[in-house]
């Protein structure tokens, strides 16, 4: 496949530099984005009401968003409708009433029933936060037809899956981030078209991987970087439709199964010691490679990093099938015209500074979980198949509603200019929701993931703190980790009755009986960690979101590239060209 990138002949205007309220550094603000957020500036009356410029850098807004959203803390929960037992995203000691998918998705309740009438002497964030707070919230964040899986969040239209996050179209998949169109896939971080992979980190299109990152189309491999179209490879880095490689040599296919029966008569890779040594073995074989400057593949004009099938993009991350768009991360299978979005995508369209919003949506405008079909609203979270609402909570299916209250369309026309006019007073319109008054702890949202802070730090900048801890689970017996049997062959059925303890951090956890089934279907040994540390462990294995100013760094080269590769990393990172020229 041919691969295109022209980041460095991207064209954009710089305007004005900014300095940033939050963390006073110095963004630009590009004729390109106030273009932008013209566009989408809504209209009511025949008068466009023109949406302020950033006050936040890149970063900050997207730090906003993220503190709003809790993607992997779950907490014990009970239906205050039916009374059924579950996990769910929020605290039980911020006393949220919650529903269960099938009771928040019923007819026997309205959202409009805790609606309120607009005070021009207040705040609108503290109004339209008196609304969500009593507004029946939904457990898990769940979207379309789901069977048999019951525990997973920021997901939908999945079958027999487990904690997967941000995951759609998937079947039989268990503890992943990222997964799209998936079968029989487990632990792993952006697995894409893929089948029967475990412990992979950003594979597209792959059949049969096991410890892989960053390949593509490939199968029947194990611990592979960097590879395209290989099949029936171990331990190699950096090979294009190439078979029957061990460490990078090729191989006849009786000399590699040869090589293979050795490492089998050793454990094989259901054996932890022997996993964790061709761990080791693929990071000494990566040393001597070099790695592109950046991660994707057929993109036009387009400048960030992990991209796939894209065109138009400005500082984007993680993105798939996505035309025009500008600080956008994590949006998949088709967005268009978007600015400033965390997460999902399906089909977004013309929207402006939005966390999980998608599946043919348009015109969103500082949103939170809004999603199924909506369009034109504006300041609300978690809204489905909803129009022409403005600070609204928790709603299906309305339109012309202000803080859940039902107004005629005329009625709606006339009130939400003045509340756009009141809310430009009072500084709040063209912000996203305030991180101080977010549901959830800093620690327990995705923003800790990526911008960390202590407690302390926390605090001192305005965000809430939550020390909470789930009690651990009821067991009859508890393993360490390293009491374990090495050989998943070794391992009974009786270790589903047992809690193991997490060797970095002392948390218990539990292996579950489908769990169990892979693990000895593919061959691979029980894990030692819960399932919240290896996703931060993959997590880790991943490129920041921040680009460096380095120099290629093959000899007699040495041009320009803006890349994720910070410059105290040990990799040799080549500039597009040279790398081309180097694996091809």
């Amino acid at each position: 496949m041919v691969e295109l990138y022209t980041s460095f002949s991207y064209v954009y205007t710089p305007v004005v530099n900014k300095e940033c309220v939050k963390c006073s550094a110095e963004f630009e603000i590009t004729k390109e984005d106030l273009q932008f957020i013209a566009d989408v500036a809504p209209v009511f009356g025949g008068q466009k009401f023109e949406i302020p410029p950033p006050t936040h850098c890149p970063d900050c807004r997207q730090r906003r968003r993220l503190a709003i959203s809790n993607e992997w803390h779950f907490f014990p929960g009970k239906c205050e409708m039916c009374d059924k037992v579950m996990i769910t995203e929020y605290n039980p000691r911020e006393g949220r009433v919650i529903y269960c998918r099938e009771c928040w998705h019923g007819d026997k309740w309205d959202a409009r029933d805790y609606g309120q009438d607009f005070d021009f002497g207040r705040p609108f964030f503290e109004q339209f936060n008196e609304v969500r707070d009593r507004t029946p919230a939904l457990a898990l964040n769940t979207q379309g037809n789901n069977q048999n899986s019951e525990f997973i969040h920021y997901a939908g239209w999945s079958k027999n899956c487990y904690l997967i996050m941000h995951a759609d179209f998937c079947e039989d998949c268990y503890y992943g981030y990222g997964f799209k169109k998936n079968l029989f896939c487990v632990d792993g971080f952006y697995n894409l078209h893929s089948e029967l992979c475990y412990d992979c980190v950003d594979v597209h299109k792959c059949y049969g991987l096991i410890g892989c990152q960053d390949c593509q189309t490939c199968n029947s491999s194990a611990f592979l970087r960097d590879c395209i179209g290989c099949h029936d490879c171990f331990c190699c880095v950096g090979l294009r439709n190439q078979s029957f490689c061990f460490m990078n040599e090729k191989l006849s296919k009786e000399e590699y199964k040869t090589k293979m029966a050795e490492v089998e008569a050793r454990g094989g890779l259901g054996s932890y010691k022997e996993y964790l040594k061709w761990r080791e073995k693929l990071k000494e074989l990566e040393k001597p490679h070099a790695f592109k400057e950046f991660h994707g593949n057929n993109l036009e004009n387009c400048y960030g990093d992990y991209l796939n099938h894209c065109k138009d993009l400005h500082r984007c991350f993680d993105c798939e099938d996505v035309e025009w768009g500008r600080y956008c991360y994590q949006l998949v299978l088709g967005s268009k015209n978007c600015m400033d979005i965390y997460q999902f995508g399906t089909n977004l369209q013309q929207s402006y500074e939005c966390s999980t919003c998608g599946e043919n949506s348009y015109h969103l405008l500082f949103c939170d979980n809004t999603m199924m079909d909506s369009s034109d609203v504006y300041y609300s979270l978690y809204m489905e198949g909803s129009k022409n609402c403005f600070g609204c909570s928790g709603m299906m299916h309305h339109s012309y509603c202000v803080l859940n209250k039902q107004y005629t369309r005329e009625e709606y026309d006339k009130l939400v200019p003045r509340i756009i006019e009141h809310m430009k007073k009072t500084g709040e319109w063209g912000e996203f929701f305030p991180s101080e008054t977010a549901p959830h702890g800093y620690n327990k949202t995705t923003a800790q993931l990526y911008y960390p802070l202590t407690k302390e730090e926390a605090l001192a900048q305005g965000f809430r703190w939550d020390d909470y801890e789930v009690p651990p689970p009821k067991v009859s017996k508890v393993l360490e980790a390293g009491d374990l049997p090495d050989n998943i062959a070794d391992v009974g059925d009786d270790i589903l009755d047992s809690a193991i303890q997490c060797e970095a951090t002392g948390r218990l956890f539990r292996v579950t009986p489908k769990e169990l089934a892979f693990y000895r279907r593919v061959g691979v040994p029980l894990p030692r960690k819960s399932w919240e540390q290896r996703h931060f462990d993959r997590f880790a294995r991943r490129n920041p979101r921040k680009f460096w100013e380095r120099k290629c760094g093959r000899d007699g080269c040495g041009c320009a590239i803006s890349t994720t590769y910070s410059p105290d990393r040990p990799e040799k990172v080549y500039c597009e060209k040279c790398y081309m020229e180097e694996l091809y």
